[in-house]
């Protein structure tokens, strides 16, 4: 959401729930080969907005709604200052930078501030999606369609998600649906924030971004604020804010939604200091378990832990639909960035005394998830403090009997700079991509890379930080920055990673670009198995 109320919500989440989860709320790991089960202190309970979709249709083709409405402006034809040239190279990394593939401008200020940029690739196109517009693009960049504004997908559906004001509509999301190969678009939308509040969901008929979408209304009592949906075989799973120290994860049929048919949501209501975000797919390799549970991952009440749950619906028996957890996970200790200060006002800027939100409160979108075969894993991001600057933590999961464990983790922090808004994948090979934003009192915010090959040295990234491109200014009038971007992978090849962030062309607030960079770390040979570590 691209007000200040939405990440103050969050804020207050974490304080109240922090106290929460300072009291026994949660349980220890289980042993190997036990099955979690929840614990009574938790607090989960059923959601009253359990039940089906409040409304759903089939759209006209979106090439034939964006035609009909005047809601769309062109890119811009002039490139805006700002440049991608060598940037000095990172003393951490024995690998020389990575060599970008295409490059090329997204949405521009598109309303709001912050854009929520984020973007998914598909068969033949990519997706990218702002508050509040999105468009089509080819991969070589070319636009097909657009920008247009994010209402334009719900123009004839009704209600908030074709009526709302500007402040009471965002958080967008596109996901590529790697084993239905479909199009998954959400944001949520309100009359005024209080009384009619909603989850506005648009699944494409085929993969063709531009056609006809399946749409469809979750109703709410609370705003869903910062919401985040994950890909999972036998539902899409979300996670937003509720009502006090609580987030509310749901899950979607999307069985039925792929077809078009009613579809049901059933919910929890769930004690926690912030946010969780659900175990994402990739790859068209479902979980080797049938029905395996969707994993939710938060940051820990103790600064040397993250916590889970395990989220499993049940279509034809609901009362059989369970959330267990939460269970906690110990990492290496880390200290948030900016915790002992204010990490909404945290990354300082050059040419301002504005400082940007460091979001260190939450782990970082996505929790991407990938089956191997012989070995499962997922990464994960967060940020904190480092060598006197803000670095992001990153891991990599594996699950035994169902449950996580650490593979590797590090900070990447090559020097005391900002790097902070992290998204990390890993393609079919087992590459790890991690993308973010980077500033300090000396440079204006600019995005970066880095990355690591599967047979690499353990808990390092190796390839030397590689500017995307470098931003010309900073954001003078707001702290918000993200909230959050994205790395995706192309089901193509399984191995090309895209990369979207934004950055600012010149000082000031609310005028920010965004940026889309295609990368490999090595040569698509997807399911080689090349990831040696079990």
């Amino acid at each position: 959401m691209h007000v200040p109320r939405a990440l103050r919500s969050i804020v207050a989440v974490a304080s109240v729930g922090a106290a929460l989860l300072a009291s026994p709320a949660w349980s220890a790991t289980p042993a190997a080969g036990t099955v979690p089960k929840p614990t009574a202190p938790t607090g989960a309970t059923r959601s009253p907005d359990s039940g089906p979709a409040v409304h759903h249709d089939t759209s006209p083709p979106l090439r034939e709604l964006w035609q009909r409405s005047r809601s769309f402006r062109s890119t811009p034809q002039v490139v805006p200052r700002g440049k991608a040239s060598r940037p000095p190279l990172a003393r951490a990394g024995g690998r020389d930078r990575i060599r970008l593939g295409v490059n090329f401008e997204g949405i521009r200020e598109g309303g709001g501030t912050p854009p929520d940029p984020n973007a998914s690739v598909g068969s033949r196109q990519l997706v990218e999606i702002t508050n509040f517009e999105l468009a089509v693009y080819s991969k070589s960049g070319a636009t097909l369609l657009g920008p247009l504004t994010t209402q334009t997908l719900f123009k004839g559906f009704g209600g908030p998600c074709e009526t709302a004001q500007a402040d009471f509509l965002g958080d967008p999301e596109v996901r590529w649906d790697s084993l239905a190969h479909r199009w998954v678009i959400s944001q949520f939308a309100s009359d005024d924030g209080t009384t009619t509040n909603r989850l506005c969901v648009a699944v494409s008929r085929t993969e063709d971004a531009t056609g006809r979408y399946y749409r469809y209304a979750y109703g709410y009592r609370n705003l869903p604020d910062h919401p985040k949906f994950a890909v999972w075989p036998d539902a899409y799973y979300m996670n937003a804010t509720a009502a006090g120290p609580l987030f509310e994860s749901c899950a979607w049929d999307r069985t039925r939604m792929l077809r078009g048919a009613d579809a049901d949501q059933q919910c929890f209501d769930v004690p926690a200091a912030t946010i969780p975000i659900g175990s994402d797919l990739d790859g068209t390799t479902p979980p080797p378990r049938g029905g395996a549970p969707n994993l939710l991952i938060n940051l820990g009440p103790t600064h040397d832990s993250l916590q889970y749950w395990r989220f499993h619906a049940d279509w034809k028996n609901h009362s059989r639909t369970t959330l267990a957890g939460p269970f906690r996970l110990r990492v290496a200790p880390y200290t948030p960035a900016c915790a002992s200060t204010d990490p909404t006002q945290c990354v300082p800027q050059a040419g301002t005394t504005q400082k940007l939100d460091s979001l260190s409160y939450s782990p970082m979108y996505r929790f991407a998830y990938r089956n191997f075969g012989d070995h499962e894993s997922l990464v994960v991001n967060h940020a904190v403090d480092a060598r006197g600057g803000v670095g992001v933590r990153w891991y990599e999961l594996g699950l035994r009997n169902g449950r996580p464990v650490v593979r590797q983790q590090n900070t990447y922090a090559p020097d005391s700079t900002y790097r902070w808004m992290g998204s990390a994948a890993m393609n079919g090979n087992g590459d790890i991509a991690l993308g973010y934003s980077q500033s300090s009192s000396r440079t204006r915010p600019s995005i970066r890379i880095t990355g690591r090959l599967a047979n690499d040295p353990p808990n390092l990234m190796t390839f030397r930080e590689t500017t995307v491109w470098t931003g010309a200014g900073s954001q003078t009038g707001s702290n918000r920055w993200g909230d959050y971007t994205s790395m995706a992978i192309d089901p193509v090849d399984d191995c090309t990673f895209w990369y979207t962030n934004q950055y600012q062309p010149a000082d000031g607030t609310g005028n920010w670009n965004t940026r889309i960079a295609s990368f490999r770390l090595s040569g698509c040979h997807a399911h080689s198995r090349l990831h040696g570590h079990g």
